[in-house]
């Protein structure tokens, strides 16, 4: 690798800040500033091109086996949370534990049949509800457009 000179080293430097330099090229510009003389507008570029070649001159370390504590843990880290998804689901929803129990106006039934049939008529009650409201609404529209037809025709 022949040496640059100065003219040729701000060509360069140009190029490289386009990213156009081979890695030739780079490595005859890090040549140009690691030598000891260079104009005073060069100098700051000197503190980089030293400081990528010595990056490159680190090795990095190699890689150390895991502590035993941390093989430990990345293995039983999931069984341990498995486990615990277990319990809690069926600690929460165990069929045994779980007796039925339905409140109505305050007094507490326990006969599942009961129970049911209360809430069946709950619903057709709110059912028969629903069923007059839809029906008023709609004579509600109907006397609407009525209103609006007569307001049409006959003036106030």
């Amino acid at each position: 690798m022949e040496p640059i000179n100065e003219t040729t080293a701000r060509q360069l430097l140009e190029r490289y800040h386009q990213g156009e330099t081979s890695l030739a090229e780079e490595k005859q510009l890090s040549a140009y500033f690691c030598q000891a003389l260079l104009p005073a507008d060069l100098l700051p570029y000197r503190t980089l091109f030293r400081f990528f070649r010595d990056e490159a001159a680190v090795t990095p370390p190699e890689s150390a086996p895991l502590p035993k504590h941390r093989i430990y843990l990345r293995i039983f880290a999931p069984i341990a949370a498995a486990a615990a998804c277990f319990l809690l689901f069926f600690t929460l929803y165990s069929p045994a534990q779980h007796d039925f129990v339905c409140y109505q106006d305050g007094q507490r039934i326990q006969d599942q049949e009961e129970a049911l049939q209360l809430a069946q008529q709950q619903w057709e009650q709110m059912s028969l509800r629903i069923q007059k409201a839809t029906a008023l609404a709609d004579k509600w529209e109907q006397m609407k457009n009525y209103t609006e037809t007569i307001n049409k025709y006959i003036p106030r």
